[in-house]
């Protein structure tokens, strides 16, 4: 099951509709609805969604935006054909990695994605509070596109499949899948690996490891097909470029352009934030989901910075861009702060109360009131789920074996997970039965199916194994 049901309306810019906006809140009748192309798969990055709502709220309800998920999902390089959609109008909007503009010859934001330059989230915010990224926007107009801003986007880091990637040896001769930029590509080949292209949820056991972010591994579900994150190698940050297409922009009123412009802006701090958060909570994710997260040693990363000197230097041939490297360079030095790191806590999570193996059977009756996509209506998975609780991690599987993991910890009679999204719920045992009730879901709208799998059923859980 999709960990979010796509169900948005495709509400094009100056049209006026009823609508309710899942990102930015209650649309009023009258509203200008833009769509935005997400990239990200069924689930919007947080920043968007912070965005959206401040439009929401800047606006007065007058304009809403309504992304269109999973959009190009599944591509290799989706982000260059993305740009390509706007400029012809296929979506009002969309955000795009700034790591594939070098991809239709805009190399205006290389300073900002240097190989292990911005590797951490003090830096980064230093870095946009200064402006760099603002300045470098204009480039994007010889895509054929309109740049509305840029907002800070995770740290990316090295995935290994089998071993630990710490330094330019374990990378020699891997085959690493990156994302659609010719800067990353080079980074990559001057560390001692071979870049591949493939889509992000591509299963990793035919590659050496993967570039990147931690709620990325933990949403893609890589801890199925990889072991280890080096914890203290922020290769770059994953910025997010929001533009627009010229015909949606000429629709515009002043007015409203500075809406989406200023709300961008003002929501760079809460970008930061939730971008920190991720990384603070998909790292445990990991780590009860059976990761390793080992760090490079001083000798790996000083071996590390020492093949990159030949990227660094060819970027330095461009003059804005050797500018503003010695600006980043120079916020990074008086900020004085290293590497941000993550790692696996030492201790183990204790036993809990769930654990154990449980089983349910549902029935088409079940499944009457699932809100979302219309097949579960017509041809529900009926039969007998099952759920296993164990080291921390819950296990789902459906009646046609498909299973999904959970890192679960419990309070009293609240158990909250974490994954894709997380959610919250109560429980209650009563014997060899359990059931869940009170679920929230967070700023996740469409995912009431899970109410219905974890709680819908009038049979409850059933034990039938104990913990081993």
């Amino acid at each position: 099951m999709r960990a979010a049901v796509v169900g948005a309306l495709l509400v094009s810019a100056g049209c006026s509709a009823p609508s309710t906006d899942r990102a930015g809140g209650h649309a009023g009748a009258n509203a200008t609805v833009l769509t935005l192309a997400n990239l990200g798969g069924a689930i919007e990055p947080p920043q968007l969604v912070a965005w959206a709502k401040r439009v929401d709220q800047l606006s007065n309800g007058t304009i809403g935006i309504k992304f269109r998920d999973e959009w190009r999902e599944g591509e290799a390089r989706p982000d260059v054909a993305t740009l390509d959609d706007i400029r012809k109008g296929k979506a009002d909007m969309a955000w795009v990695g700034a790591r594939s503009f070098d991809r239709v010859g805009i190399t205006d934001f290389q300073a900002l994605l240097a190989p292990m330059l911005v590797d951490s989230y003090e830096l980064e915010t230093k870095v946009f509070e200064d402006g760099i990224p603002a300045k470098m926007l204009g480039g994007v107009r010889k895509a054929g596109v309109v740049g509305i801003g840029v907002l800070p986007g995770p740290l990316m880091r090295l995935v290994g499949t089998r071993e630990p990637l710490v330094n330019p040896d374990a990378l020699k001769g891997k085959k690493i899948v990156s994302q659609d930029s010719a800067l990353m590509d080079e980074s990559l080949r001057a560390l001692g690996a071979t870049p591949v292209t493939a889509p992000a949820s591509t299963d990793l056991r035919s590659y050496g490891g993967v570039q990147l972010q931690l709620g990325a591994v933990v949403g893609r579900h890589h801890d199925r097909d990889a072991k280890y994150v080096t914890g203290n190698v922020d290769l770059w940050p994953r910025p997010l470029v929001v533009v627009m297409g010229k015909a949606a922009h000429d629709r515009l009123s002043p007015q409203q352009w500075g809406v989406l412009t200023r709300a961008l802006k003002q929501t760079i701090t809460q970008a930061v934030d939730v971008s920190r958060a991720e990384d603070r909570e998909s790292a445990p994710t990991l780590c009860r989901l059976g990761m390793k997260l080992p760090s490079a040693s001083s000798a790996d990363l000083k071996a590390m910075e020492s093949a990159l000197k030949p990227v660094y230097a060819r970027l330095r041939e461009d003059t804005r861009t050797a500018d503003w490297l010695e600006q980043i360079q120079y916020l990074k030095e008086t900020t004085g702060t290293g590497p941000d790191t993550v790692s696996c806590p030492a201790k183990s999570p204790t036993a809990g109360p769930l654990e154990g193996s449980w089983t349910r059977t549902m029935a088409a009756g079940d499944w009457r009131h699932w809100p979302g996509d219309e097949t579960w209506t017509e041809h529900p998975p009926n039969g007998t789920w099952t759920l296993v609780l164990k080291d921390g991690v819950l296990t789902k599987t459906d009646p046609n074996g498909e299973t999904e993991r959970w890192p679960y910890q419990t309070f009293r009679d609240r158990i909250h997970l974490a994954g894709m999204f997380t959610f919250n719920a109560t429980f209650r045992l009563d014997g060899g039965q359990l059931t869940f009730d009170n679920f929230d879901f967070g700023d996740c709208t469409d995912c009431g199916g899970y109410a219905v799998t974890f709680g819908g059923s009038k049979q409850p859980w059933r034990k039938t194994a104990v913990a081993r």
